[in-house]
């Protein structure tokens, strides 16, 4: 069987409905059959993609999450962000991308961002006077920061299956998070500086009250980030202590959750858990027949026979990401993608971090674009408005996102320095 056909079959499937994880796993069965491969290949595949060290922070970074947003701190870092930007143009919309950079420091994940602080931000933005679809695009934009800023599951994943240090991806995201949150913060201010002006006004009193109150929230991402840094534990280590401290502050000291919660809790991290490892079981089997079809090659000779230029076939990277990611998940295409990787990076010329957060960027903004966004989905099921409200909306965010994506695959220093600075 051709690689044509199989990809064409694959998103046959995609198009009839067929969930992702099992439409990969049901043309690679296909493929191994077709070949004349015994079966035991998609197992040993499957356990081989699985069975990997780093990627038990993945769980644990995922129940840390689920634990905090169990408890009061999407309220509490609203109330914060409310007292930081509140008083700036585009007012609630400012607050709800702040929100997000503060919300990523402790999920790590893009959905859990936009289903979390979008069901309390959309509705406080339409009672307020903004705009269904504009509430729900901004909540969806801001929410690609989550996967970002550290701690971040999908670079755990790309880390684990890259062989690539989890925690100099962790600080070469930084920047690049920081710079999203820029680039989205000016573009409310241009889509909203005639509608929406600030709803507020700098409270000194509160923005102290409100950074007392979130403190221990902002501990968390600096505890995780300071002990890597300083060799004082692993990513692997680094997940275990963010749910230790996670429950200790939500049960003992906010008491936002109670010991009763727990058993439900872990079973919420258990599932996600479970959806993501098999995600990346099946994907490891689709990965491995990628390599032995050749594909890899094929991606280096069809992007050098468009150039031979390494800032030209940056943006082409970039660009590959990006429409794929319209269509593939972000989980599966980052498994997917690693191995295609591995025959291109010598001719693009970045560095392992550099390159890893050029993906992990570029994938993400998969998450707002029709036709399979799931944060898209997540927005304008709780803003209850139509895909084609929200896509003619979300166009000057997407833009702000790509420049970004562009600008880090472009300048290296964005993710370099401070793994360089602090790692060596």
């Amino acid at each position: 069987m051709s690689i044509e056909i199989l990809i064409g079959a694959f998103f046959l499937l995609i198009v009839l409905g067929v969930p992702i994880a099992f439409a990969i796993g049901l043309i690679s069965v296909v493929y191994i059959l077709d070949a004349g491969l015994p079966l035991l290949v998609v197992g040993q595949r499957m356990v081989a993609g699985a069975d990997s060290f780093p990627l038990l922070a993945a769980p644990l970074f995922l129940l840390a999450g689920v634990i905090m947003s169990s408890g009061g701190i999407t309220t509490r870092l609203v109330r914060l962000a409310n007292a930081l930007v509140g008083h700036i143009t585009g007012g609630l919309a400012q607050v709800n991308i702040v929100s997000s950079l503060m919300l990523s420091g402790m999920s790590g994940s893009a959905t859990a961002d936009a289903s979390g602080l979008g069901s309390i931000i959309i509705p406080a933005m339409k009672k307020a006077g903004y705009s269904a679809r504009l509430s729900a695009a901004v909540t969806a934009a801001s929410s690609t920061i989550g996967p970002i800023i550290p701690p971040s599951v999908p670079f755990v994943i790309y880390g684990a299956m890259a062989q690539v240090s989890i925690g100099k991806l962790f600080v070469g995201s930084i920047v690049p998070g920081l710079l999203m949150t820029l680039f989205l913060m000016v573009t409310v201010y241009l889509t909203c500086r005639r509608e929406h002006r600030a709803e507020s006004r700098l409270d000194l009193c509160e923005l102290w009250a409100a950074f007392k109150g979130s403190l221990l929230d902002l501990m968390l991402p600096l505890v995780i980030i300071g002990g890597i840094l300083g060799g004082i534990f692993t990513p692997v280590e680094a997940a275990a202590v963010a749910v230790v401290y996670a429950a200790t502050i939500e049960l003992l000291i906010f008491r936002a959750i109670k010991p009763a919660d727990l058993p439900e809790i872990v079973i919420r991290a258990a599932r996600l858990t479970a959806i993501i490892m098999f995600v990346i079981a099946v994907s490891n089997v689709f990965g491995w027949i990628l390599i032995r079809e050749g594909v890899g090659k094929m991606l280096v000779d069809f992007m050098l026979g468009l150039s031979d230029d390494v800032h030209v076939l940056r943006l082409l990277l970039v660009v590959f990401l990006i429409v794929l990611g319209f269509f593939i998940e972000t989980i599966v295409l980052i498994v997917l993608v690693v191995p295609l990787l591995t025959a291109l990076a010598p001719h693009v010329a970045m560095d392992p971090v550099h390159l890893g957060v050029t993906v992990v960027l570029s994938i993400m903004i998969g998450l707002i674009t029709p036709p399979l966004g799931l944060c898209m989905f997540i927005v304008n099921s709780i803003a209850n408005i139509r895909m084609a409200e929200y896509t003619l909306t979300i166009v000057p965010y997407l833009i702000a996102l790509i420049v970004c994506a562009v600008l880090v695959a472009l300048v290296p220093a964005l993710t370099t320095w401070l793994p360089a600075t602090f790692m060596p």
